[in-house]
């Protein structure tokens, strides 16, 4: 899934430094036939000063019509990522639906044999369980580009939510902001997103209640928006002040970890408009304060 983010940045970055070199040509060559409209007016005979105009407005509505071009591929580019990461949405959705119609016929008959033998603690285990799989279905469908309008990071949550429940793990999101007004690049959100949301997600699933939260809200009384990354938690001597330390993990094998959070404070020493809030009571809490 990085890897995948990454190149869809790097190919829009690539358009929009065409249409930057395209725009900048344009401006150059118009200043330059300007100039030498100017400066050899009595040289260059009338006849020859039309067609270089006639040419350079003909060049010039070239440009354009090329800049519109680019403009409409990469929004055309945008809209078939977000169609990717919907169509894998709704056929994880499509596959839970079949799967649970399928199995319809012996959860009745399960909930039937808990009627017969008037065994209510069994029945309502089953409830449970039957309102849990629902909910789940009705919290993926939510999901969708209308409310996590930035298509990067709708990317990025719809892949986390999908290796999220390999490891029987939740992640329950809620957006309240414009994702797109957000002061910070979303290569850079979504590399720090991605690395909470991983460290959230390899926490939770070792505790019972194996559910993440994640909050874009905004906090209007002190003109920041947060974005918000809390998980259930087993280790509650770790040392919250040196997590951020390169090499530091929680973990045994510390070979393959101890980066996740360093990378995230390079990440933060290039925004100065950045902050991260590391919290613990009842849930682990990683507030990323953007103002």
């Amino acid at each position: 899934m990085r890897l995948q983010l990454f190149k869809g940045n790097i190919i829009r970055l690539k358009t929009k430094l065409r249409i930057f070199t395209m725009a900048l040509t344009c401006i150059l060559v118009t200043m330059i036939t300007i100039f030498e409209l100017i400066m050899y007016k009595n040289i260059i005979p009338i006849c020859i000063s039309y067609e270089l105009i006639l040419i350079h407005i003909l060049y010039i509505i070239l440009s354009i019509y090329e800049i519109i071009k680019l403009a409409k591929e990469d929004v055309l580019n945008t809209r078939l990522e977000n169609l990717k990461a919907s169509n894998e949405r709704l056929q994880n959705n499509y596959d839970s639906v079949r799967a649970f119609r399928h199995d319809f016929n012996n959860i009745m008959q399960g909930i039937g044999g808990y009627i017969a033998l008037n065994d209510m603690d069994g029945l309502k285990n089953m409830y449970s369980s039957i309102i849990e799989e629902c909910q789940e279905i009705t919290d993926t469908q939510a999901i969708n580009e209308d409310v996590i309008n930035n298509p990067a990071i709708y990317n990025l949550i719809n892949s986390k939510i999908g290796l999220a429940k390999k490891s029987g793990v939740k992640l329950k999101i809620n957006v309240y902001i414009d994702l797109d007004t957000l002061n910070i690049s979303s290569y850079d959100l979504c590399r720090m997103l991605g690395i909470l949301i991983d460290n959230a997600v390899e926490a939770a699933k070792e505790c019972e209640d194996k559910t993440v939260y994640i909050k874009f809200i905004k906090d209007k009384l002190n003109n920041r928006n947060l974005v918000i990354v809390e998980n259930p938690y087993k280790n509650y001597l770790i040392d919250i002040k040196k997590i951020y330390e390169k090499g530091f993990s929680s973990k045994k094998d510390k070979v393959s970890h101890g980066l996740g959070l360093w990378k995230v404070k390079q990440i933060l020493k290039k925004n100065k408009n950045i902050q991260i809030y590391t919290s613990r009571d009842k849930l682990f809490k990683q507030q990323l304060e953007i103002y």
